[in-house]
C-alpha cells in the first residue's frame, strides 16, 4: 500500500508537467469552469471525458429526460450533492467518510447501480470539477497505488486516512497553484495529479 509520503521528492515535478499547457494533459479543459450555474449540466458530464471516460449520448441523455425513472434518480442524487453543499466542505477535515457531506456522494454512487455504464468512477470525474475540494477522483491508478480493491468506500477511505496524514505537504504543493480560471488547486487535486501521473509515467502511458 503506498502513501503519498513515497512521492514527496517528486510530486511537484508531477504538478509541474501536469500543468504545462504544452504537455498534452487535461488541466487547461478539465479543471477549467465553463459558467458553472450550479446545476448540473449534459456538458458537465460530457466534460469527465476529459477523463479518459467514454460517456456517450446513450448515457447522458437519459438522466436529463425527467420521469421518474433510474436515470433521473442518479440525475438527482448528484444534482444534491451540488444544492446541499457550497464548495467549502474539504474531504480530509472531515472527520470521516460516514460525514454528511461525504454521505451524499456516497448515496450518488448508490444510485449507479440500476444504470448503465455508470458508476461510482464516472460520478467522481463528473462531480469533482464542481466540488474540486469535497469529491476525490475515483481513479483506477490511483486505486492501485493505494493497493485496495474496487470498492469506493475502501478507496475513500484509504485516501482520507492518508491525505490526513500528509495534510501539510499536500497543503505546500497546493498552495500558490490555481486552475486555469484561477480557482485555488484543491488539495484533491493535487493528490490525483501526483499520484495519478506518478503511476502512468511508470506505465509509460499516453496522456490524460
Amino acid at each position: 500500500m503506498g502513501s503519498f509520503a513515497d512521492l514527496r521528492r517528486c510530486a511537484a515535478a508531477h504538478v509541474e508537467t501536469f500543468m504545462d499547457r504544452a504537455a498534452g494533459y487535461a488541466f487547461h479543459t478539465y479543471d477549467q469552469l465553463y459558467g458553472f450555474s450550479g446545476q448540473l449540466t449534459p456538458l458537465d458530464c460530457f466534460a469527465a471525458n476529459l477523463l479518459s471516460l467514454r460517456l456517450t449520448h446513450n448515457e447522458v441523455i437519459p438522466l436529463f429526460q425527467g420521469g421518474n425513472g433510474a436515470p433521473a434518480a442518479l440525475r438527482a442524487s448528484m444534482q444534491r450533492v451540488l444544492d446541499e453543499t457550497d464548495g467549502s466542505e474539504v474531504f480530509a477535515e472531515m472527520p470521516s467518510i460516514d460525514e454528511p457531506p461525504f454521505r451524499l456522494v456516497r448515496n450518488a454512487n448508490w444510485h449507479t447501480e440500476a444504470v448503465d455504464n455508470w458508476t461510482a468512477v464516472t460520478v467522481s470525474k463528473v462531480l469533482h470539477r464542481l466540488r474540486p475540494q469535497l469529491v476525490p477522483v475515483y481513479d483506477s491508478h490511483v486505486r492501485a497505488f493505494y493497493g485496495v480493491p474496487r470498492n469506493p468506500a475502501r478507496f475513500y477511505a484509504t485516501l482520507h486516512a492518508d491525505m490526513q496524514t500528509n495534510r501539510a505537504l499536500l497543503a505546500d504543493l497546493a498552495d500558490g497553484r490555481l486552475t486555469p480560471d484561477g480557482r485555488p488547486l484543491s488539495a484533491l487535486r493535487v493528490l490525483d495529479i501526483v499520484v495519478w501521473h506518478h503511476v502512468r509515467s511508470q506505465c509509460n502511458g499516453a496522456p490524460r
